[in-house]
């Protein structure tokens, strides 16, 4: 009989230990993701003039970008001032080399010491000098390397490649990911992936899974005629989409900040 109301007992127990840990689970419910679906907008090279005048154009949906400079010791002092003004409304100045070389060509030629003294560090003194104090930087023609990273992390908090392609959304890789390392995707004119529609697709699958799509453009222009060139009506339709569906404009640094 004891051995029996000890078996009872115990097996009362477990009853009510699931129960207990049931409840708890359906109580806290399963953890959802921190991040609010959005977008990054990325833009290299030394557009300036034209980042300034699509600043304006775009001002209508609260954005805010990232841009990507080039050749900064030949902009002129009224470049820098549009810089600056973009910089203090939101938007993030960074880092793409003095110069625009290929970085793994270069490293492999002279060096990486030789890379960061002619490519890196001037830049960066300049930028400085200018009131822009640079944490991240996009690869010139996204020519990166394992080696070349381990290199420019000593100097920036996060690189950007890039990214080709119409893969399905779910399969793309120009989601942010919380890595220091990230890839965007194209969305000038001229590449073969092309799609206002395709894009939208990925910000869509972006909004619905709570992810951070980073796109990467060039040069602004009403209309496209050339290589590395960026409609107005692409960029348009991109900060319509995420206005209306309650998502968000990120810079790279505030990408930091959401981890």
């Amino acid at each position: 009989m004891l051995k029996l109301n000890y078996y009872f007992i115990c097996l009362i127990s477990i009853l009510v230990l699931n129960s207990c840990t049931h409840e708890e689970d359906v109580i806290k419910g399963p953890k959802k993701s921190t991040n609010r679906g959005g977008v990054v907008l990325t833009f290299d090279d030394d557009y300036v003039d034209e980042w300034f005048n699509a600043n304006v154009k775009l001002k209508q949906y609260n954005w805010k970008a990232t841009f990507y400079v080039t050749h900064f010791d030949k902009l002129s002092e009224s470049q820098i001032r549009e810089l600056t003004y973009l910089q203090q409304n939101g938007n993030e100045i960074a880092a793409h080399g003095l110069n625009h070389i290929h970085t793994t060509k270069y490293i492999k030629e002279f060096g990486g010491k030789e890379f960061i003294d002619k490519e890196i560090t001037p830049m960066l003194s300049l930028m400085k000098n200018k009131g822009f104090d640079i944490t991240d930087f996009s690869y010139p023609y996204g020519d990166r390397s394992v080696e070349s990273d381990q290199l420019l992390f000593n100097h920036f908090k996060t690189l950007r490649g890039t990214n080709y392609g119409n893969e399905a959304p779910n399969f793309q890789n120009c989601y942010y990911q919380n890595k220091p390392l990230f890839f965007g995707l194209g969305i000038d004119n001229s590449y073969e992936h092309f799609s206002i529609p395709y894009f939208i697709s990925l910000l869509q699958y972006a909004k619905d899974h709570n992810k951070i799509v980073v796109f990467y453009a060039h040069k602004t222009v009403a209309k496209a005629t050339n290589k590395y060139e960026t409609e107005f009506k692409t960029l348009d339709e991109i900060c319509k989409f995420v206005k209306n569906n309650d998502m968000k404009f990120y810079t790279v640094s505030d990408l930091k900040k959401n981890k």
